[in-house]
């Protein structure tokens, strides 16, 4: 129950900000213009999460098999998201991509991000891994080239789940630089 809880939060989020305000400079954000990526237009494709953190990877990462997984995407925001589920453990990974967005969305992933992280007083920044990062609900928000990718696995105040993030979003980041070259 609390896995549907969390990806109805950062659905609901991710909505909230595609709605809400428009799409300059966020709270400390890059503009637009300073953070206009090679490979993030629309003829760059789309990527898919699992091509950043397969299933087998994610079971590495967790240390158990994970049984089920479950793909959705909310084309309003750009987001394709990849849920990987077991009995007792998830991993969940988002990938937000201007590629995805239609073309009236005002909103970047960019801007996205700044809007969802700065909304959280408590997010915690990550060095290394991303151009920018932060712990906050309900996981790790990682902003890297102009997409910005969420992971999530259960609680946030575990450091072992905390480790284990970092890890997945440094794999994560790399697999995206790949696709993107």
């Amino acid at each position: 129950m609390r896995r549907i809880l969390w990806l109805f939060l950062a659905l609901a989020m991710l909505s909230l900000c595609a709605c809400g305000a428009p799409a300059d400079n966020q709270g400390g954000a890059p503009s637009e213009t300073e953070a206009s990526p090679p490979g993030n237009s629309t003829a760059a494709g789309i990527i898919e999460p699992s091509a950043l953190i397969s299933k087998e990877v994610a079971e590495s990462i967790l240390g158990v098999s994970l049984d089920t997984v479950q793909t959705s995407e909310q084309e309003s925001v750009g987001l394709k998201q990849c849920l990987y589920n077991a009995e007792d453990h998830f991993f969940q990974i988002g990938l937000t991509q201007q590629a995805m967005m239609p073309a009236e969305q005002r909103q970047t992933p960019e801007s996205l991000y700044w809007a969802i992280v700065k909304n959280f007083e408590d997010a915690v920044p990550v060095e290394g891994v991303g151009d920018e990062a932060y712990f906050a609900t309900p996981g790790l928000h990682i902003l890297q080239n102009g997409y910005y990718i969420l992971i999530a696995i259960g609680n946030l105040d575990d450091v072992g789940n905390r480790e284990k993030l970092t890890e997945a979003g440094s794999l994560a980041v790399e697999n995206l630089k790949a696709a993107i070259r």
